[in-house]
């Protein structure tokens, strides 16, 4: 369970004007229409990636039904852990006690500088996690983005549901179904899958 204590006032993965410079577009009159598309993108992206990747100072509390060595945060990479309780409130662990694996959102446990286990129980961290956006985006990530802008850019004069459409005597179309993030541009896939994080 977590519960944000410090919310992030932004969730866009790329400034605004970097956008513009990415399509060549040298004034704000489509400002907008890019402003929706990169709000709608990052959104996309966050839920497909099952993260939320602004910075964010949150508690996230743990209950195990035995002890284990490693805890695994809902949010990373780790800026900053606050504090840990084990085992109940009052029982705060001290920093020389765990060892932080940043990138990863992992804190081990240390007993005497030796690997340790956390004990079964209740376990709440209080820390910051994600990126200070736009600016720390990393550059993968950001260049998903800037695709997937360009994808709405380009197809907003026409039905976004449409996948293809045959002009003969008689004419078909198909359309895309369900979610935004089903049907993600091969290039934006592939950028992402470093990112995405497993159920």
């Amino acid at each position: 369970m977590i519960t944000v204590i410090n919310a992030a006032t932004s969730f866009d993965l790329v400034d605004l004007g970097v956008i513009r410079a990415a399509m060549g577009i040298v004034d704000n009159s489509e400002d907008q229409a890019l402003t929706g598309y990169l709000s709608r993108a990052s959104d996309v992206i966050a839920r497909h990636c099952r993260r939320v990747f602004a910075l964010e100072t949150v508690t996230e509390q743990f209950r195990f039904d035995e002890g284990r060595d490693t805890l695994i945060l809902s949010r990373y990479p780790i800026v900053e852990v606050t504090s840990i309780t084990e085992g109940g409130t009052g029982n705060t662990v001290s920093p020389s006690d765990y060892e932080i694996e940043h990138g990863m959102g992992m804190i081990g446990r240390l007993s005497r500088d030796r690997s340790a286990w956390w004990s079964a129980g209740r376990i709440v961290v209080t820390y910051s996690a994600g990126y200070d956006l736009p600016r720390d985006t990393p550059p993968a990530l950001q260049q998903a983005c800037i695709q997937l802008v360009k994808s709405y850019y380009m197809s907003s004069d026409r039905d976004p549901m449409l996948r293809s459409e045959s002009l003969t005597d008689v004419s078909a179309s198909s359309y895309f179904a369900g979610r935004d993030d089903m049907h993600l541009p091969p290039d934006v896939l592939s950028l992402l899958k470093q990112f995405r994080k497993m159920k």
